[in-house]
């Protein structure tokens, strides 16, 4: 273990080119067992020598740290995530379990569950898909991705149009609904007017004007939210439910 962490410590950005050559070289005799310390190792500047060594060792060799190869892909601006990704991708079948199980376990992580409709699932075949079918269906009723799982079950021919339509307007009907129990109680809040206020403070005053309008940006905040779902929305009928 200890000359793989030395021939890792070596995958750094500021490393000559001809030593990390070397170091990737000899990585790929790397035993299974210390295969995880090739997941995101040390610090970020490890991160692209550490993806390059990984995808050069290739699958079924990787097996074992497919979960946590996943989990590289939780944030794509991460050095080595793209690529990464990439290698998931070619991987297929495989990686379908692992797919399978963030989005039932994780499907609170946004961003994450995002990257993998963006990456992964978005490029899968109707067989790959139909084996997530139960979980896209359970995200699609969600508040989050759920215009993703609806794209790839209609796309796939799971769901039917007609029905994607009434999702969405039923989407859209409770959206409108929150938007007036938040504007109805308080007509005096502008918050386009908060806003420009906002951003005319005074450094030195922005976290007292924040603090002392809290109330008020919560709620600009959540109407602001839900008036950019129903573009979103809207966009997504454009695109997909418009004949």
């Amino acid at each position: 273990m200890d000359e793989v962490s030395n021939l890792i410590k070596k995958l750094s950005w500021h490393t000559r080119e001809e030593e990390k050559e070397d170091a990737i070289k000899k990585l790929q005799h790397i035993e299974d067992e210390d295969l995880h310390l090739l997941l995101q190792p040390i610090s970020k500047d490890y991160w692209d020598g550490a993806a390059e060594t990984v995808i050069r060792l290739g699958y079924p060799r990787v097996k074992s740290i497919l979960p946590g190869l996943l989990e590289w892909i939780q944030d794509l601006n991460w050095p080595g995530a793209r690529e990464i990704a990439d290698f998931l991708l070619e991987i297929g079948d495989p990686m379908i379990p692992y797919v399978k199980d963030v989005l039932n376990q994780h499907s609170d992580d946004q961003e994450w569950v995002c990257w993998i409709f963006e990456v992964l699932i978005i490029h899968w075949n109707t067989v790959q898909v139909l084996q997530i079918q139960a979980e896209l269906i359970k995200i699609s009723q969600e508040k989050a991705n759920d215009l993703s799982a609806l794209r790839i079950l209609l796309t796939h021919g799971i769901y039917a149009k007609d029905v994607v339509y009434e999702i969405i307007q039923r989407k859209k009907d409770v959206l409108v609904f929150e938007l007036k129990e938040l504007h109805d109680p308080h007509p005096e809040i502008d918050c386009e007017a908060l806003h420009k206020e906002f951003l005319n403070q005074q450094p030195n005053v922005i976290k007292q004007f924040h603090e002392h309008n809290k109330d008020r940006f919560y709620i600009c905040n959540a109407i602001s939210n839900r008036q950019e779902v129903l573009r979103e929305i809207e966009i997504f009928t454009a695109e997909f439910l418009t004949s």
